[in-house]
């Protein structure tokens, strides 16, 4: 098995692209046994599973910044960082937190327990960088569910006011807690059904391809 050779970061970036399709599903299927096991929030994370590897392939979470808006799609990240064989304790006492926690692991930036905040926090993670003369990125990974939040609105724009350098990546991948209300969820769901899109997804994917 692949995922038995990755303890961290490190070692997922020693694997071959071709190894990481094998490796999202042996992920896919820790997650699932896992999580059956222990309880959890498993469609989040299953929506998640790509997006992580291709941030731990390009990033370093040791010293770049990654807020998770939430939290409940850490999971993966858990598990690329060295915590895998602490799964069978996920949210037991005393055992592996549900969110992500600094205290349990330098790949962990912010304890995000609340919706929508994502941008806001990493905006400030962004500040201090510049302030101190850092080099390091900081990232937001905010959900559909999260980008229907007024604060996720609020922190896009004194991001975009700001001039800082920050990453938001919004995984639209329709796997919220429960079903997204509201126009913002209606206008990203007609924008994946439209033929253009999955022209430039076609696209894209030929082109970096090779």
């Amino acid at each position: 098995m692949i995922l038995e050779k990755v303890n961290s970061p490190e070692d997922l970036k020693k694997l071959s692209r071709s190894e990481l399709p094998q490796l999202c599903e042996e992920l896919r299927a820790f997650l699932v046994q896992s999580v059956s096991q222990t309880g959890g929030h498993l469609a989040s994370n299953l929506g998640a599973v790509e997006l992580t590897v291709a941030i731990h392939r390009v990033f370093d979470t040791k010293e770049d910044r990654l807020v998770f808006d939430v939290g409940h799609q850490c999971y993966v990240h858990k598990a690329l960082t060295g915590r895998r064989e602490l799964f069978s304790t996920l949210r037991q006492l005393d055992g592996l937190s549900g969110f992500p926690k600094p205290y349990e692991s330098i790949h962990d930036a912010f304890i995000a327990g609340h919706a929508s905040n994502s941008v806001s926090v990493a905006l400030g993670m962004a500040r201090d960088r510049t302030l101190q003369k850092g080099h390091y990125s900081v990232l937001a990974l905010i959900g559909d569910g999260a980008l229907t939040g007024g604060l996720a609105y609020e922190g896009l724009n004194n991001a975009g006011a700001s001039g800082e350098p920050l990453i938001v990546i919004l995984n639209d991948n329709g796997m919220s807690i429960s079903p997204n209300v509201g126009a913002m969820p209606s206008h990203l769901s007609r924008l994946r059904s439209k033929p253009a899109y999955y022209h430039f997804k076609k696209w894209y994917r030929g082109l970096f391809g090779k």
